[in-house]
C-alpha cells in the first residue's frame, strides 16, 4: 500500500508525471465505464429507460463522465460518472431498486480494484496498474460519503419521508461535495482527506489481501 500512497498523495499536490496523468485519466475512464454502464444497464432492467438516457446506458468510457464528476476527478483524486435521474425511472419498488443502483457503481470500483490488485500481486507490476489500483480503492472508500451521488446518501434517501426534499438534495448533492473538496484543497486544512484515509486504507488493505 505505499506505492497506493505515493500516488494518491502525488495526484493531491498535482505531482504526477505527463505519463502517470495519463495513466490517471486511464483509469478515470474505466472506473466511469465500469460504474455509470452497470448502472445504466441495471436500470434498464428494473425499469424502461427514457430515449434520452438508453443512448447512453453503454460502456463508451466517453459518453459516461459527469462534468463535475471529472473536475473533482481532477481536483481531489475521486470522483463519480453520469448518473441516472431519479424521476427519469419508474420502478415498482422505488426506493429498495434505488437502493440497488447506488450500490452498483462502488461494487464496481471495488471489483476494478480486486482486479487490479490480483494483477499487481500474482502477475505484473506497473504504474498504470498501480494508478488503476489506488484510484478505484479511493472511488470505492468515498461512496460511503452520505452525499449524492454516493451510494452513502441512500441511506439518507430511505429516510425521507417525500420526494421532493431528496430531489433538491441530490440535484445539490455533486455541488456540495466539488465546494468541500475547493475547501479541503485552499483551506489549509484537508480535513475530507484526513477523514476518509483510515477508509481508503481499509479498502486497500482488503484488496491487497491483507
Amino acid at each position: 500500500m505505499v506505492e497506493l500512497k505515493k500516488y494518491l498523495m502525488n495526484l493531491y499536490f498535482m505531482k504526477l508525471t505527463h505519463e502517470e496523468f495519463l495513466y490517471y485519466c486511464v483509469a478515470i475512464l474505466a472506473n466511469v465505464a465500469f460504474g455509470s454502464g452497470f448502472m445504466r444497464f441495471f436500470a434498464s432492467a428494473l425499469s424502461e429507460l427514457p430515449p434520452e438516457e438508453s443512448k447512453i446506458y453503454d460502456f463508451n468510457p466517453f459518453t459516461n463522465p459527469d462534468i463535475i464528476g471529472t473536475i473533482v476527478f481532477l481536483t481531489a483524486g475521486f470522483g463519480w460518472g453520469r448518473q441516472v435521474s431519479d424521476h427519469k425511472l419508474s420502478i415498482k419498488k422505488q426506493k429498495l431498486g434505488w437502493l440497488i443502483l447506488a450500490l452498483i457503481p462502488p461494487f464496481a470500483s471495488l471489483t476494478l480494484a480486486l482486479t487490479a490488485a490480483y494483477i499487481k500481486y500474482f502477475l505484473w507490476s506497473d504504474r498504470v496498474i498501480d494508478i488503476l489500483l489506488g484510484l478505484s480503492v479511493t472511488i470505492t472508500a468515498y461512496h460511503i460519503l452520505p452525499i449524492p451521488p454516493f451510494a452513502g446518501s441512500r441511506i439518507i434517501y430511505l429516510a425521507l419521508p417525500g420526494e421532493r426534499a431528496w430531489r433538491l438534495f441530490s440535484k445539490a448533492g455533486p455541488f456540495i461535495i466539488l465546494a468541500l473538496v475547493l475547501l479541503d484543497r485552499f483551506s489549509g486544512t484537508p480535513f475530507l482527506r484526513e477523514l476518509m484515509d483510515p477508509i481508503v486504507k481499509a479498502v486497500g488493505n482488503f484488496v491487497a489481501y491483507r
